[in-house]
């Protein structure tokens, strides 16, 4: 991986067998099990070979063959419709869940707002939950203690931020979520569509926000948006998706832009 490097995606699938939760035998549970804790490709969902059935109903797949390079202080617009694959790739990327083929190489810690509730203990205060993250990102006590006041701040929950965060609404969730994510010590930000569960000042104080983490701190970030606005605004490149598959990918966002609107 080169030194400008961050991600690099390569030859990266994920395939669902809808309908079925195991591999329908006691053995095959089993040999998937034990690939995945072992980071080994699931024997029983191998994609691309000539085993590989193009009419069988049950399977779909997510995401298929994609590669791509994340440069360091990038920030990149995905973009595609509902059902593109663009949160299946992000849940690769912050390894909650595992690819069926293909890796996903990383020079950098990642941190990831995906949907409600990734990455925090319902049950835990806002406080409990902030330390935590900071702690599964590498950082010392004393680290996030003097990232603390600034989170508090950004995110508005000062008041309820000793409340356990299942009584949180949607709206305070994401804003400490994200307040969490932007200032604890991570080189790579994954945002999904969630931030639109918070108010129209939020969002564009997000944006502000992802702005200065790349101009300031040159940290790389990955978004994903139906808000074209907020891609044409932040991002220096985009990528799209469809079908599960990478069909852009250039620094002209306003190319991917004109392709997906015309998807819509």
């Amino acid at each position: 991986m080169s030194n400008d490097c961050v991600i690099r995606v390569e030859h990266l699938s994920k395939e669902f067998r809808l309908g079925v939760i195991g591999g329908g035998t006691l053995i095959k549970d089993i040999q998937s099990w034990w690939a995945k804790i072992h980071g080994r490709d699931d024997p029983n969902s191998i994609i691309g070979t000539q085993n590989h059935k193009s009419n069988d109903r049950d399977l779909f797949l997510a995401i298929d063959d994609v590669s791509f390079v994340v440069r360091r202080g990038d920030t990149v617009g995905v973009l595609g419709t509902n059902g593109a694959g663009k949160s299946t790739l992000f849940k690769i990327i912050s390894q909650i869940t595992m690819p069926s083929r293909g890796r996903v190489v990383f020079k950098d810690r990642v941190a990831s707002l995906l949907e409600i509730g990734t990455g925090f203990h319902n049950e835990m205060t806002g406080r409990q939950n902030i330390f935590m993250n900071g702690a599964i990102l590498g950082m010392s006590r004393q680290e996030i203690l003097k990232k603390f006041d600034a989170i508090i701040e950004f995110s508005g929950v000062g008041q309820f931020i000793d409340t356990p965060v299942k009584r949180y609404s949607s709206g305070m969730f994401v804003r400490l979520a994200f307040s969490v994510a932007a200032h604890l010590e991570s080189e790579i930000l994954l945002v999904d569509e969630v931030l639109a569960v918070g108010d129209a000042e939020f969002q564009k104080k997000c944006i502000a926000k992802m702005q200065e983490l790349t101009r300031d701190q040159n940290r790389t970030i990955l978004f994903i948006s139906h808000n074209v606005a907020s891609i044409r605004s932040l991002c220096n490149r985009a990528i799209m998706l469809e079908h599960g598959k990478l069909i852009m990918d250039t620094d002209n966002v306003d190319d991917v832009i004109g392709r997906y609107e015309g998807k819509i």
